[in-house]
């Protein structure tokens, strides 16, 4: 019989399947020959002990049917998942965007024998990992192809963190995880506490993705960018792809990316009802790996064998005004990219490598921000919010998309020098004062962040930080209204997914908001 044993503690030092077997044996009561091992349901690192690090691992394990105790061990019921009943649409569904929303949706349609019509504005990741490079290498930005656009989305470049909401919306996000191993991932981020793919990995599963679409009769158009929404009596019923051609469908999904502001000034335009929706914006703050590993792990463990980069996240919070200061989308062992997607704009993002080595860590460190700092009620103005700051750390940076930076010691008063040492952005760092590009609320804020985390985590906030400008696109600040059909609420037939539409923020998570947004638009009533 198949049982669960949680909550096993697995000392660093000790990890591997023999202490695996010991401990469950242990905890079962029953002898070490008797146990064997299914799979391994979870593995998470617990750090609280600074003297002895563990994992604490929950395993699924054959025992002989007479074992005595069962009743103390929940049963395991592998999930089985049927084949999809084989439905016919009048016309082919079209999805716009070929991020992790477009992609699954695709292949939810697929699993009903439905050959989507799919449209993405920017290049293959092949292509597309060219002009990256190019724009790196020349300061030569493609619009239209960059760290935002182009196939796999914006997470195709980034730390590739997949644990996104895992605990409050498991069996999609466990389904998600799974269509990643399927097309490539190890089978580890199946269990894993914080999985993660990185950017080499990630380019690699998208262009199976692709190739798997295709062969089974999807369609996909690059260099496709929807310049209109074909409307008739409050009903979608096709679009415009570069203010030619037109495509007719009774089914749109809109899954766009959190950078596809045209698109949403379009949509807006032609009277699809959205909404502002709170974002938060600050800085990049990198530190030497052996800064953040100390920190975490402490003077035992900060080379140990196995552990790799460290990670880290901290918070705080102004209950007065309501806002809060956090890190987000930390990269371990990772580097600060420009992710501009607009002439002169800048904005930053972190990326790993699946290996995580590079000799620096890096994380968004943001503020957030009220619809009424917008100060504007258009559904749009929080995109002019982001855009006044992008515009702002471009100028600091001498307008060549040098990136503006400052040492964190410098930022707080403590020093009369910028400071700045090697960093990993590659295109070049110029010393600025963070306060001639951000408001003056997101500078107070992360002032009083960093004091406080100065008496806690006094390493951290040392001059060996270096804040770097700006992180302004955490988030869509629009949200496309829907309804629970995942219905635009005001234009039939259209269907908003994903991040872009304001619902989602990440992979994982972007990919579940398609699954079962297309479940619901194919289920009965």
């Amino acid at each position: 019989m198949n049982l669960i044993v949680n909550n096993l503690q697995i000392p660093i030092e000790k990890d591997g399947v023999e202490a695996y077997l010991k401990a469950a044996s242990q905890q079962m009561g029953i002898g070490v020959g008797d146990v064997d091992i299914v799979k391994i349901l979870s593995k998470s690192l617990e750090l609280k002990n600074i003297e002895q690090f563990c994992y604490k691992i929950s395993l699924v394990v054959t025992v002989p049917d007479s074992f005595a105790h069962r009743q103390h061990f929940p049963a395991y019921i592998e999930p089985i998942r049927g084949e999809k009943k084989r439905i016919t649409m009048p016309e082919r569904p079209i999805i716009v965007g070929f991020g992790p929303a477009g992609m699954f949706a695709a292949l939810e349609f697929l699993e009903y024998g439905i050959k989507p019509l799919i449209f993405e504005r920017g290049k293959k990741i092949e292509e597309r990992s060219l002009d990256v490079q190019r724009f790196i290498e020349e300061r030569d930005l493609n619009p239209e192809s960059n760290i935002q656009f182009g196939e796999g989305g914006a997470g195709s470049y980034s730390d590739g963190k997949l644990f996104s909401r895992r605990d409050n919306n498991t069996s999609f996000i466990n389904r998600v995880l799974q269509t990643f191993i399927k097309f490539g991932a190890p089978a580890e981020i199946g269990y894993i506490s914080k999985p993660h793919l990185g950017t080499d990995v990630l380019c690699a599963i998208v262009r199976n993705i692709r190739n798997y679409i295709l062969e089974r009769g999807g369609e996909i158009l690059y260099g496709a960018k929807m310049t209109d929404l074909l409307i008739a009596e409050g009903k979608a019923v096709g679009i415009t792809i570069n203010g030619e051609r037109e495509y007719l469908s009774s089914s749109i999904y809109i899954a766009l990316g959190h950078s596809a502001r045209d698109t949403l000034a379009m949509l807006h335009e032609k009277g699809v009802a959205m909404e502002q929706r709170p974002i938060s914006v600050g800085v990049r703050i990198e530190h030497p790996v052996e800064t953040i590993n100390l920190m975490r792990y402490g003077d035992k463990y900060t080379n140990f064998p196995g552990l790799g980069a460290a990670t880290y996240s901290l918070n705080y919070t102004n209950r007065k005004i309501r806002r809060g200061v956090y890190t987000f989308c930390m990269c371990p062992g990772g580097e600060v990219v420009n992710a501009s997607s607009e002439q002169g704009m800048l904005v930053l993002n972190g990326m790993s490598y699946s290996h995580r080595s590079s000799p620096f860590s890096n994380a968004a460190l943001v503020v957030s921000c009220h619809v009424d700092d917008y100060q504007s009620s258009s559904p749009l103005a929080g995109i002019a919010f982001q855009k006044d700051i992008e515009r702002k750390a471009f100028n600091a940076g001498g307008g060549r998309w040098e990136v503006p930076a400052q040492n964190l010691l410098h930022f707080l008063g403590e020093s009369n020098t910028a400071g700045l040492h090697e960093i990993s952005y590659k295109m070049g760092a110029v010393a600025a004062d963070m306060r001639e590009i951000f408001p003056e609320f997101v500078v107070s804020e992360l002032m009083a962040a960093f004091h406080k985390w100065k008496e806690e985590v006094p390493i951290f906030v040392s001059s060996q930080a270096i804040l770097l400008g700006a992180e302004t696109r955490t988030s869509s600040p629009v949200r496309i209204q829907r309804n629970e059909k995942y219905e635009s609420v005001n234009t039939k037939n259209l269907y908003p997914i994903g991040e872009g539409s304001g619902y989602t923020g990440g992979i994982t998570s972007s990919a579940a908001d398609a699954i079962k947004a297309v479940e619901i638009h194919l289920s009965p009533e």
